[in-house]
């Protein structure tokens, strides 16, 4: 064995003992007795290597193995650029050189530094090592380690004698071999880059879970940084970390199985809990010196200035935490000897509280924790005695979305009453609508007319006249008091985010939802209220509630759907490429038509995004509606060098590919809408405000105090309430004179 990645003595083999202890504890090997697995380990045909983690697993050239078998730990394929391997060794021998002087570092995961990892093999997996290892060109397949790994190299020759000596362990290997087989077989398309995403990113070794944003749920008001910051005096996660799709991996710490962040410390500074497998700083020993931020490759680690004032690291807020819990202490007894200019500063889940700030505090749920294992499925899962066959490595989770809305396994406040808030707002307005709606078309139906005739006593004919709906009456006006409260109730959600205080009364969640609910349902029953009569001073802050509501809905879809249609197209683009590319292997003069075609289309739709915003949308809906006829045209061209279904099939592909490349480029043109969109949002709500603030105080006689604002019974006839009724209302039958 030699390594790339660590020194080569690392990578003797275990002794006769270990070697066979640990067949003995394998249930692939249970039917082989002592004695036979003996003999495999005294003939070298099994052996048993320890490899440290980011080591290259490369054969002797006089070794016989053929299969290997990952008893502990991860062990992946990648392509690798022959120099950066070489490199790569260079610093990792200079690394350990001066690992005893702590002067170097080590490089970071060989997982990045390969082209592609093409496979991941975890604990009872078998694969076949002598098949994989070779070299094309400037590149280099090889198998290497994430973690520590325990391995058993298995030589061709030990298979053959155990289908005579132990038939039930040769069968139990070729079972593990075909399950791997079959599931590497089904790693196609896009696939292959989630899975080479889960092992670039660590995500494999990470904890049990990692921080997920849904970036089609995210509106990037950014109250997750600042509940952390709030919580903990500096911030401990930054969003827009590693993206796929429309997930975002945040930088945050993942808690990883094998922390690189914790061997380079020697002061015992940051640790791992026992009890819960969190790590943690230990604030009053750390001296500042950034070893194990530079050890993290995932920076989920910073390092805060707290001695120097003019530094841009400098924060007081974390200084004065820091100072109030005694962690700045430094002398004898203390755990520092000298005073410490930074300290560093990272993710502990919270440790110590009953939640987690960040994700209680995002107001959509848009922000979760998730299982990575569970996220990217990786491999089947096994149930029962037989392993069910799930859909490996799910795409629909990057391009589609997650959908959870319940924060994950995070730890979050108690967050109830959202719905039974919508049930009573909508509710509340269906009611008033159908009261509404009868005294218009069918008065004796109404519960005004109930109340007149059976409650008061007032005769029927003169009951049915006084049922009536105008701006005014006495239901109107309650619908505009409710309405104004409503939108009043509103500005709480901006409240919370300006008063500390407010936080605690409710989830951002909750007020999110209020602010939502009372910014639909108040404008809905102030419509009520004006009965439709616009055509005085009033109509102004009627279309300034209009355009208030409208910019919120329209701010709304921009900041959950452009970040989205970014991200999730380059994934379909990508996979329908790969399905180009698949068709192309059996037809390749097919394949080079198609992508001729793609590259004309780009050219000329390359021209377009030069113009305005307005006159782009136009250009596309014209150009959507060319793209119908020339589809037939570019499916006619393939079919002269391909079959019919091949045609078909291609040309399906390219249009979804065209599709997907309008609808990416023209996503980050519309940011200038989305930056913009506040600037309608905010004024008209000012003007809102102040209009409906002179319109009450009129209403209320503030204004004209010498009018009598006594009230007055509203008798209108018969002829004053069809003047007032809606349009279309059925008129009342001439019998009821």
């Amino acid at each position: 064995m030699k390594a790339a990645a660590a020194a080569p003595a690392d990578l003797a083999p275990s002794s006769y003992e270990q070697t066979a202890s640990t067949l003995r504890e394998l249930v692939t090997f249970k039917d082989a007795g002592d004695a036979i697995l003996e003999q495999l380990v005294a003939a070298e045909l099994v052996r048993r290597v320890e490899v440290p983690r980011d080591t290259l697993l490369e054969l002797p050239s006089a070794s016989t193995a053929a299969l290997c078998f990952v008893v502990t730990g991860q062990v992946s394929i990648g392509v690798f650029d022959l120099a950066v391997l070489e490199e790569r060794g260079r610093r990792q021998r200079d690394a350990a050189i001066g690992e005893k002087d702590g002067t170097l570092m080590p490089p970071g995961p060989l997982a990045r530094a390969a082209k592609q990892n093409l496979a991941m093999f975890g604990d009872g997996e078998l694969f076949n090592i002598s098949a994989i290892t070779a070299t094309t060109g400037d590149d280099r397949i090889e198998p290497f380690s994430l973690d520590r790994a325990v391995v058993l190299l298995i030589a061709g020759e030990a298979i053959e004698w155990l289908a005579k000596a132990a038939p039930g362990v040769a069968t139990a290997l070729g079972s593990a071999l075909a399950l791997t087989n079959a599931r590497l077989r089904s790693i196609t398309g896009i696939k292959h880059e989630i899975l080479d995403f889960y092992l670039r990113n660590g995500l494999s070794v990470a904890g049990p879970t990692v921080r997920v944003r849904q970036l089609d749920l995210c509106i990037d008001c950014k109250q997750c940084e600042e509940a952390c910051e709030d919580r903990h005096g500096a911030q401990r996660l930054t969003l827009g970390g590693y993206e796929l799709g429309v997930l975002d991996f945040v930088f945050t710490c993942r808690t990883c199985a094998d922390a690189r962040c914790l061997s380079p410390c020697e002061h015992d500074a940051i640790k791992r809990d026992a009890k819960t497998g969190e790590i943690k700083i230990i604030e009053d020993r750390c001296i500042g010196c950034s070893l194990c931020a530079l050890s993290c490759p995932y920076g989920a680690i910073d390092m805060i200035n707290v001695a120097e004032p003019g530094m841009p690291t400098y924060n007081p807020v974390f200084k004065a935490r820091l100072e109030k819990g005694n962690k700045l202490g430094f002398g004898a007894g203390k755990g520092r000897k000298a005073p410490a200019r930074r300290i560093a500063n990272k993710c502990d889940h919270c440790a110590g509280y009953g939640d987690q700030a960040c994700v209680s505090a995002c107001p959509t749920g848009s922000l979760i924790e998730i299982s990575p294992a569970v996220l990217f499925r990786e491999r089947p899962a096994p149930t029962g005695k037989k392993r069910k066959r799930l859909n490996v490595l799910p795409v629909a989770p990057f391009t589609a979305g997650l959908n959870v809305r319940d924060s994950g396994e995070a730890r979050v406040k108690v967050r109830k009453l959202s719905l039974l808030l919508w049930i009573l707002g909508l509710g509340s307005f269906a009611v008033v609508l159908g009261e509404v709606l009868l005294r218009w078309y069918k008065p004796t139906w109404s519960a005004s007319y109930y109340i007149l005739h059976h409650l008061e006593g007032i005769e029927p004919e003169i009951a049915e006249m006084n049922v009536s709906y105008l701006a005014g009456t006495k239901l109107a006006l309650t619908c505009g008091y409710v309405g104004t409260a409503l939108m009043v109730l509103s500005m709480a959600y901006v409240l919370q985010r300006r008063f500390g205080w407010f936080k605690r009364t409710a989830t951002n969640q909750f007020w999110l939802d209020v602010h939502i609910m009372t910014g639909l349902v108040g404008p809905l029953f102030v419509l009520l209220h004006s009965a439709l009569r616009l055509s005085t001073w009033v109509s102004i802050p009627f279309w300034s509630m209009v355009a208030v509501v409208l910019s919120g809905l329209i701010g709304r879809y921009l900041y959950t759907m452009i970040p989205s249609l970014t991200s999730k197209h380059e994934l379909q683009i990508l996979e329908h490429r790969r399905a180009i590319t698949e068709l192309a292997k059996d037809n390749p003069a097919a394949g080079d038509k198609a992508y001729e075609i793609l590259e004309l289309e780009q050219d000329r739709s390359g021209k377009a995004w030069e113009i305005g915003l307005v006159t782009l949308l136009a250009w596309i809906l014209f150009d959507d509606l060319r793209q119908m006829w020339v589809r037939g045209r570019y499916r006619r061209q393939l079919r002269k060098v391909t079959t019919r279904r091949v045609a078909r099939r291609m040309s399906r592909h390219m249009n979804r590919i065209i599709f997907f490349e309008r609808r990416k480029e023209l996503a980050p043109r519309t940011q200038a809408l989305l930056r913009s969109w506040k600037k309608i949002h905010i004024p008209f709500s000012v003007v809102l405000l102040v209009t409906m603030l002179i319109h009450i105080a009129i209403a209320l006689r503030i204004v004209c105090p010498d009018v009598d604002p006594s009230p007055v019974r509203l008798r209108e006839t018969r002829t004053a309430k069809a003047a007032h009724r809606p349009p279309h209302a059925p008129s009342r039958p001439a019998s009821r004179r």
